[in-house]
């Protein structure tokens, strides 16, 4: 991938060594900042090509970017349309064999630009993203991302990511706001982890709603523990809206060089670091 480590967000190295050189066999490791999507996405995983693409399923890593044209060849991708908006999702689509589901019909979209008191793109994005918004003002709504389909059929399509679980998780979120939450639940339905809006505000100085400031439109990486994998993402949101592109997942049994982790920290590719607890 020649294009991996060109163009990066750097928060600070620092806060990021002193907490991925501590040793918790139970935390989830959560670092702000990828690298400039060329595909005019934004922002995207450093663990993907710039454009969105990935080099091989063996890779072990997945991206879903709600564009039709980056449907990953070799995974059996349906491109899925029943949540595009009317005249607002010119080639868009949902391309992940994953299961969606919306809390109700109407809590998840898909589509291009912003409109005012609806959703506004992901700084920077001029393709396709999804984002949430609540039935009702003010009362949670949520869509369900689940991978336990997509985990138990991996090794169909790539046998040497048999039996794998998800141990990264990367989006990028949008005019981030409080009332945004992401939870992330095992195959037993525990949940796992969350993060919420405020959590990465107050990490950045970011303002809420700032559909320009690169301290509120933010690539969240989120690595897992072996005790900590997890099979479905939540999206929670309470008001106008919780945006959302780019998500990229990866897998436990993809080959990892031995020096990588060094070599993300020397280059200062992913700063600033967050250390959360297991939630039982």
């Amino acid at each position: 991938m020649t294009s991996l480590f060109k163009k990066a967000k750097f928060y600070s190295v620092a806060a990021l060594l002193a907490i991925a050189t501590t040793q918790h066999a139970s935390a989830a490791v959560i670092t702000l900042g990828g690298q400039t999507a060329t595909d005019g996405s934004g922002q995207t995983s450093l663990n993907v090509n710039a454009d969105n693409t990935i080099n091989a399923l063996s890779d072990g890593f997945f991206v879903e970017t709600f564009d039709k044209a980056t449907a990953i060849a070799g995974l059996p991708l349906t491109p899925e349309e029943s949540y595009n908006v009317a005249g607002k999702s010119t080639g868009c689509a949902i391309n992940s064999p994953l299961i969606v589901m919306p809390s109700t019909s109407s809590v998840l979209n898909v589509r291009t630009g912003s409109e005012h008191n609806v959703a506004a793109a992901p700084a920077g994005d001029s393709t396709c993203y999804a984002y949430t918004t609540p039935e009702v003002r003010g009362v949670d709504s949520y869509v369900d991302i689940d991978y336990t389909a997509f985990l138990a059929n991996i090794g169909n399509f790539e046998s040497s990511l048999t039996g794998s679980s998800i141990d990264y998780l990367g989006f990028y979120w949008g005019s981030i706001d409080t009332y945004n939450t992401f939870e992330f639940y095992s195959a037993s339905d525990v949940l796992v982890d969350s993060i919420d809006g405020q959590e990465i505000l107050d990490l950045v100085g970011g303002v809420e709603g700032d559909r320009l400031s690169d301290k509120s439109n933010v690539y969240v990486n989120i690595n897992f523990t072996v005790d900590e994998a997890f099979t479905r993402l939540r999206v929670i949101s309470s008001g106008v809206a919780g945006e959302f592109d780019n998500i990229v997942v990866g897998l436990t049994n993809r080959e990892v060089p031995a020096p990588a982790g060094l070599a993300f920290l020397g280059l200062g590719l992913m700063g600033l670091a967050l250390r959360k607890k297991l939630k039982k």
